[in-house]
């Protein structure tokens, strides 16, 4: 079968090319993959930047068809319709232990929507199990990449007021955050963010800011505008080492709190609000290649002028996934 894969340790060694179709063993499902979504992780590991093993498909957020199983396997039967990650995406067929990170994909929720549900978890994880949002309070989202465009909609979820922030190469991205009912946008090359947040809380303060960018000054700011008590939730990954004003923190009684992946609750919670509707995922997939066409998806990605750029099988690419 054909499969992005990682031939070597050197950066720049990864390839498409034909490896061996993967086979069940006895806890495993077989998954034709219908879509897989590309992550700024998958360029960390063409530049060397994150470890991957050789002869590994890439792809870490997809969706697909069960078409075999083990004779163990309980949870899942041929023809269900899963949502999955870890590894093997970017790949015509892989296999996963029943018990590993799949999840049953409703009739509801499109493919392409499927290959988002990771990044959505994520989210999911960061506003309903790592920060504690009230309905009424103010929320303040910085980065309008996909992670924060769906803490923007999950914060909404919780009855929140939210503020999303961003800079000039945010402009398409804030606009998106307004058409998904951000209360208030602020690009801070343009506007002090201390004196829209003091406005937008009437004086109050932010009671949460999700810090999603991973940025320094974003971290920096985010501290200053928070109330006295309120939270720091950190989702993005900082390049380098942070540094943290102690005294701000302790004085203030501030927290600040980390938040990586996500746990099964949190897919299973992010599945059931875009069954229902209550989350837009097709706005944030700027657009669908065929599988053959990765590299250019993958420069799409590193160019960071959208969303979400998905990649689907040549045999299952057609005009069925216009956008």
């Amino acid at each position: 079968m054909k499969a992005i894969v990682k031939y070597g340790d050197l950066p720049g060694q990864v390839d498409f090319r034909d490896i061996p179709e993967p086979v069940c063993t006895d806890t495993d499902i077989k998954i034709e993959v219908q879509a897989c979504a590309v992550c700024m992780t998958d360029l960390h590991i063409i530049t060397g930047n994150y470890p991957w093993k050789t002869d590994i498909p890439l792809g870490h957020e997809f969706c697909g068809v069960v078409t075999a199983t083990g004779k163990h396997v309980r949870k899942f039967k041929i023809g269900d319709r899963v949502a999955a990650c870890m590894d093997g995406g970017f790949a015509e067929f892989t296999v996963k232990d029943e018990n590993d990170w799949v999840f049953p994909l409703p009739d509801e929720i499109s493919f392409l929507e499927g290959a988002l549900l990771e990044p959505l978890a994520a989210a999911i994880n960061g506003v309903f199990n790592r920060s504690y949002i009230l309905p009424a309070d103010h929320v303040l989202i910085e980065g309008p990449g996909v992670i924060g465009l769906f803490a923007l909609q999950a914060a909404k979820q919780l009855g929140a007021s939210v503020m999303v922030a961003g800079t000039d190469s945010d402009v398409e991205r804030l606009r998106m955050a307004e058409e998904l009912k951000a209360d208030r946008i602020v690009n801070v090359q343009k506007e002090d963010i201390r004196a829209a947040a003091n406005e937008f809380t009437n004086g109050h303060g932010i009671d949460t800011v999700l810090e999603c960018s991973g940025s320094q000054s974003a971290l920096d700011t985010g501290l200053q505008v928070l109330k006295y008590d309120g939270q720091l939730t950190q989702l993005g990954i900082l390049g380098k080492m942070a540094t943290v004003d102690l005294g701000q923190l302790v004085y203030n009684n501030r927290r600040i709190v980390g938040s990586i992946a996500y746990d099964r609750a949190a897919w299973l919670r992010g599945i059931e609000l875009v069954r229902r509707g209550s989350i837009n995922v097709k706005s944030l997939i700027s657009e669908v290649l065929p599988l053959t066409q990765w590299e250019y998806g993958f420069d799409r990605t590193a160019q960071r002028t959208g969303y979400r750029t998905v990649l689907v099988p040549d045999r299952f690419y057609s005009s069925k996934y216009a956008l």
